[in-house]
This record gives C-alpha cells, structure tokens and sequence, in this order.
C-alpha cells in the first residue's frame, strides 16, 4: 500500500470528517462511521452543524474542493455519469474547477531528464519555463527540439502517483462503508462507480495511453473532414511525460473574434458537428470532453482537437443502438425510444413497458413542446439515460460519455450560433448514415453471428433428437395437440414471410435501378445491354408476384 510521506491513512480519515463535518454533512459522518475520527469538541461543534439538504449539492462541490485535486478530478469524472447521479449533482459538479498553481521548473527539468536518461539540453533547444496551462495532473510547456521542431510537452506533476494511490484507496474502504451502511449506495452503484472513475483516474495519470488515443486519432481522421490531430512524437513520450507536435489556432468560441473569422458562423458549426458526428458514428472512436479549451481553429478553418485523455468506443452494435435511439430522440417517438433503451443497456428482472412508456412521453412533452432551436439533444439524451437508470437499466459507460459529449457539443454549437441547433445540423448526415450501416463492413458481421448460431443449433440438432426419442420411448412426455386459431396463424406468418420477401425484391429493384442509372460505367463489359434487359424482366416478374399476394390478401 502506499502512503503520502507526511500523511498517514489515519490522519487523511480525519481531515476527510472534519472537512464533511464543516459543509454540514453531520448525519453522513455517523452513518458510515467517521466520527470516531474527530475529538470530542468537534464532534460537540458538528453537531450544531444544520443538515440543509436543500443545496447539499453545491456543498458537494464544495467538499470535493476542500479535499484536494484527486477529489476535484474524480468530481469532474463522476460528471460524465448522468445515468447514475442525480440532475443537480451532476451540474455541481461540472463547475468543479481545478484551480492547482503551476509546479516549479526545477521539477519540471528534473522530470524530463529523468524520463529520457540525459541532460535536457541534448533533447531540446529551447523550453520556456512558463507553463501554457497547469492542471491537477500535470503542465504544458512550449519548446523546441534541438532538430528545430515546435513541440508542446505536457509533465506529469511530481509524486502526484503516490498521493492519488492513496486517496483511491481511502475512497475505495469510504465507498465499502456507504455499501454496508446505506440504503442508497446499492441505487447508485456506488463502489462499481468508484472502481469506475479510478481507472479512469489511472488511466489519465499515464501519458503513454494519452498518447496512444492522439496517435490513433491522429492516423484516423487527421486531414479529414477539416480535422487536425497533433502528432505524438513517440521518440521522447513516457508515461510522465508526453510530446507533440505544436499547433497554432484559438478557441473554437474565440475564433469568431478574429477579423476577418476564418470561417462563417454556420460553416463553423457545421464543421465541429461533422467532425464529431465522423468520430462517433463511422469510427466510433470520439473525443469525450470537446470543450472549446480542447477545440481549436487554425487560420485555415480546419478544426484542432487536443487533449485526447478522455475518448469513447462505440462497437458496430453499440452505434446502431445509439443512432436508434436518437432518432425516437430527434422524432419524439417513446415506444421507439423505448425499444432502443432496453436495447442499450441490461435488464434486471422484468419491466413493465406501460409506465416507462409513459415516463418517456412526459419528457417528450417537455422537449417537443418547446421550439426546435430550444431542443437540447444532450441534455434529453442524459434525461432518458437516468430515467432508465430509475428502471434499473444498466447502461455502458459509453453511453453515458456520448451523452455527456451531446451536451457539450450541443453548447459550443450554440455558443457560436445561437439560431443554430444539433438536431437541425445533424439531419444533413442522416443520408450519409444510411448508407454507411448499408455498407457490408455494417451487416456482414451481423450475418455472420446469425450464420454461427444456425451452424450451433444444427450441430445440436441430433443429441436433443436423441435425448427427446429416448423420453418418449420412457413414456414421459404426454403431447396434446390443439389447432385452435391454427389457421389464423399460418395466415400470420404467409404474410410476414411475404413481406421478407418483399423487402428484398425492393432491395433488389434499387441495386438493379443503380446499375441502369450508372450502365455507362458498365459499356466496357459489353455491347449488348443484357443488363438492361434482365433488369425490365424481373420488375415486371416481381410486380406480377406482388399483385398476386395483394390479391390473395397474404401481403
């Protein structure tokens, strides 16, 4: 285990109850147990402490605050989880600010060239000592390389390792107590959320995955879609230490400062939601924390995203549910949204569709009542995501990180253009998105499973025959057969087997209409139009097929 040099767990405990106690939070200290932590005249003080819990939220913050940048770090992570914490909790939370004075230079020197075994002025030209910013984990400075390259190095605050370690640890035996003590921790999920945000936590801590997220964004969308990603310059990056390449740009909301701006306000906003509709629904790799700090623009319009510590991964399958679901969203369809909630996430135990159908409707109302330039999608993609955590729906992390992403996006967007929305923007990509979940890299997978599972049924198919003869021949089983309602049935499934069918042939009437269109790229192959002429054939052999189930009454 390790321990803060001139701190003990013990005296960590303590000032966690003192700090609890100061912000009001009497009942919490006694209920998971820390009182014993403080003297007997703090406690006689705390308990003159009012409980308010009309902005116990604010106090939260407040709290989280007082205990130190891990706390503030986690804070603005559990942020991110609006399916599992309460609306105000999570707004308190986003104003967390990580207001850490820079570290001394010396440190900075030392880290370095510890991190590359030699002397800093073998590695770089010129660095200046003033950091570009300072956070709770590390610092950004300017430099150059001694071949002459601009870089940006970001270091990794000194002995902030061990003091997170230890802090996690404190939260993780804090987070034991509130399980075994409290009803509500079960409903929050309080130590899966905790173990969560530690990872999360651990994984910023390291530069090496930092960097291994810029370079793979790099080599996906750099020079696409007006993107610019920086380069990771693998040479001199370590895990306390990261380098890029420098990128010269203003903030997303300043660039409209500029005179002349380098783009129009809707061109803008038009581009970052490309962008970010390109990372989440092609890719599925995204940036999760597009804030303008993070979002750039150079003097040629393209759209530079830094910082790429905090991304989303969206499988084949998770995308399809995710586009599902902003559709009843963007629709205002709750039995389709409803459909790609349970879709989303785990059930426990079964549901009863009538009153979430109706929880749904009531935030529909809410959104849809009001003009489309007030439609906030992040914030009722959020609201739908803890509505289904009141159902106990479990949903992936990565949802949760889309909506938080959806919302932040949402306010650039408006911030550039305030007549602009995310829903109006992202129905220019809807044509786009079709024809990408068309694309065989979409449904061959899905195929694929659907052809594993038939081969395992198949391959089964003899044993449970054998089995089920074997009873049968014991005599066990009685088999009564009834044809109530049979014919109605049958009917049932002629007709949707047609419409199978059906689905098809169209499918097939638009390929082949794509070829007629575009035959002119076909001359090569031949002379005579075959083509053609097959394709009139079988239109007119499909629409006999269709006229005849209409007729019959089986379509």
């Amino acid at each position: 285990m390790i321990y803060w040099p001139w701190r003990s767990p013990w005296k960590r405990y303590r000032e966690i109850a003192k700090i609890l106690a100061q912000h009001g939070f009497v009942m919490a200290i006694d209920k998971i147990g820390l009182s014993r932590h403080l003297s007997l005249k703090e406690r006689w003080l705390q308990s003159r402490v009012p409980d308010d819990d009309a902005d116990w939220t604010e106090r939260i913050g407040l709290v989280l605050a007082a205990l130190g940048p891990t706390y503030v770090k986690l804070g603005q992570l559990a942020s991110t989880r609006t399916d599992l914490l309460p609306e105000k909790l999570v707004r308190a939370l986003e104003r967390l600010q990580s207001d850490v004075p820079p570290f001394g230079f010396d440190a900075v020197i030392k880290t370095l060239e510890t991190a590359w075994g030699r002397p800093m002025a073998e590695v770089l030209g010129y660095i200046n000592p003033q950091p570009l910013a300072a956070a709770s984990l590390g610092q950004v400075h300017q430099g150059r390389l001694i071949s002459g390259e601009r870089v940006v190095i970001k270091v990794r605050r000194p002995d902030v390792v061990p003091k997170t370690e230890s802090d996690l640890r404190i939260l993780k035996g804090l987070g034991d107590l509130v399980q075994r003590r409290t009803d509500w921790a079960e409903q929050y999920q309080i130590p899966t959320l905790i173990a969560e945000l530690s990872r999360t936590l651990r994984e910023e801590l390291n530069f090496s995955q930092e960097a291994k997220y810029t370079d793979r964004a790099w080599k996906a969308y750099n020079g696409r879609r007006h993107m610019r990603i920086p380069r990771v310059l693998w040479e001199w990056t370590r895990p306390d230490v990261l380098v890029m390449e420098e990128f010269t740009g203003l903030k997303i909301t300043e660039s409209l400062k500029r005179s002349p701006p380098p783009l129009a306000k809707r061109e803008m906003a038009q581009r970052f939601v490309g962008a970010i509709y390109y990372q989440i629904f092609i890719e599925g790799f995204f940036h999760a924390d597009p804030h303008p700090g993070n979002v750039h623009i150079d003097a040629e319009g393209r759209i530079m995203f830094l910082d790429w510590g905090l991304v989303g991964l969206l499988s084949a399958e998770m995308r399809r549910h995710s586009v599902a679901l902003i559709l009843g969203l963007s629709q205002g369809r709750p039995t389709r949204i409803v459909d790609a909630l349970l879709d989303l996430g785990a059930v426990e135990g079964n549901i009863d569709r009538g009153p979430l159908i109706q929880d749904v409707e009531q935030l529909r109302r809410r959104y849809y009542e009001s003009e489309l330039d007030d439609f906030n999608l992040g914030q009722a993609f959020g609201d739908i995501l803890a509505l289904a955590q009141n159902y106990h729906i479990r949903i992936p992390t990565e949802y949760a990180l889309l909506a938080k992403t959806a919302m932040t996006v949402d306010g650039v967007v408006r911030h550039i253009d305030p007549h602009t929305s995310l829903v109006e923007l992202g129905k220019a990509f809807g044509p786009e998105l079709l024809l990408s979940r068309l694309e065989p890299g979409a449904w061959i997978p899905g195929v694929s499973d659907v052809i594993h599972d038939w081969s395992r049924t198949v391959s089964a198919l003899p044993g449970e025959l054998t089995q089920a003869l074997a009873t049968l021949s014991r005599g066990e089983v009685r088999i009564v057969l009834e044809n109530k309602h049979l014919d109605k049935v049958l009917g049932h499934w002629e007709r949707l087997v047609n419409r199978v069918a059906l689905s098809f042939l169209l499918a097939a009437l638009i390929i082949g209409s794509g070829l007629v269109v575009h035959r002119d790229h076909l001359d090569h192959m031949a002379r005579f139009p075959f083509g053609e002429y097959a394709f009139i054939a079988a239109s007119l052999m499909g629409l006999w097929v269709i006229i005849g189930a209409m007729r019959r009454g089986k379509l």
